[in-house]
């Protein structure tokens, strides 16, 4: 059985770090607010991020560019430090969710924190730098859940080990999502016409984590493309301090991204070429037919542009389509026939 509804999008209301807010009781009441927003704009999951500083980073790693450009001088190891989710926190934000009919996820960057989160998820989310980590792949494989694994910044020989390697460890589903690794994406770096290349490669659903500032735009295309799961990182206020607030929706653009996605899935169909049921009022009240165009007596002969001619029915009898128009030539009519009704088979010989 699939981990999520085939036919609608699975909207993942990312809220990543932006929870912290400065003490335990206020990060507490920051994340139950981000839950609160996630849940009133229609989104089928919030996702938190844990880790701990000293199992992601060498202990020197330095600032990188982005960071920098965004005004942010601490090293990447002090950012994340800082930014460390207390693992007694994930209960209590997990009872939260249940009480805001909202499904809790959570990403893990080692196997510590993959045990914490564990008890507590429906499936797993790899972030994409951590494609590479074999060790937490292995253990999420080992869990039998779901897994959903960003592949910003990965080469598809990349994308195939860590395929491979999740399967090979007793992980069976899993949904690769397009990803663009920068914060912001520009609209051009989005690709997201990748989907089609991830499906189609690897045999698999494909989703889309989108970094760009744009509510809707990336959302959208990605719906269309086939995007089975959309991801995408909110905050209560952009202005915020911390590095992932810049580029994150607000309350009322996050509800415009979900309403959007409903809607474009209510435009998307079946895509079968079928007639509508709503179109078929006008279908038949405005398809050209071969109508009588005067009153035929039983006996007369059809002549096109006298007594008969292609037009649209309206509200009188339809008759056949047009492309009858040679055979019904010259025939003979069985039947009186009034002017404006349709001519049918059973109406010549």
């Amino acid at each position: 059985m699939s981990f999520f509804n085939k036919d609608s999008v699975f909207v993942i209301a990312e809220a990543g770090s932006n929870w912290r807010a400065g003490s335990p009781q206020r990060d507490l009441q920051m994340a139950k607010s981000l839950i609160d927003v996630a849940s009133d704009s229609g989104a089928d999951a919030i996702k938190f991020q844990t880790y701990r500083s000293s199992s992601v980073y060498v202990s020197n790693a330095g600032n990188s560019n982005y960071l920098k450009d965004a005004g942010i001088e601490e090293s990447i190891n002090e950012i994340f430090k800082d930014l460390e989710m207390p693992y007694e926190m994930i209960p209590e934000l997990v009872k939260y969710c249940e009480l805001k009919n909202i499904e809790f996820m959570s990403t893990p960057f080692s196997i510590e924190d993959a045990k914490a989160i564990d008890p507590f998820v429906k499936r797993h989310k790899i972030a994409s730098y951590e494609i590479s980590h074999s060790r937490l792949i292995e253990f999420i494989g080992k869990t039998k859940k779901p897994l959903i694994l960003s592949t910003g910044a990965a080469t598809k020989e990349e994308i195939g080990w860590a395929v491979e390697h999740f399967k090979k460890n007793g992980g069976s589903e899993i949904t690769l999502m397009q990803t663009t690794a920068k914060y912001p994406a520009s609209l051009e770096s989005l690709n997201i016409s990748a989907i089609m290349d991830l499906k189609n490669t690897f045999n698999v659903s494909v989703g889309f984590s989108d970094h760009s500032i744009d509510p809707v735009i990336g959302p959208i295309t990605a719906t269309v493309l086939g995007a089975k799961i959309i991801e995408k990182h909110f905050t209560l206020n952009k202005k915020l301090p911390g590095p992932d607030h810049s580029f994150a929706l607000e309350p009322t653009q996050l509800k415009k991204m979900i309403t959007a996605i409903r809607n474009c899935e209510k435009c998307i169909g079946t895509g079968k070429k079928i007639v509508q049921k709503d179109e078929m009022e006008l279908r038949e009240f405005g398809q050209r037919s071969i109508q009588c165009i005067k009153n035929i007596s039983k006996g007369e002969i059809f002549k096109e542009g006298e007594n008969f001619a292609i037009l649209r029915s309206g509200n009188c009898k339809k008759g056949m389509h047009g492309k009858y128009v040679e055979i019904l030539q010259r025939k003979i009519s069985t039947r009186d026939i009034l002017d404006g009704d349709g001519i049918t088979e059973l109406d010549y010989e």
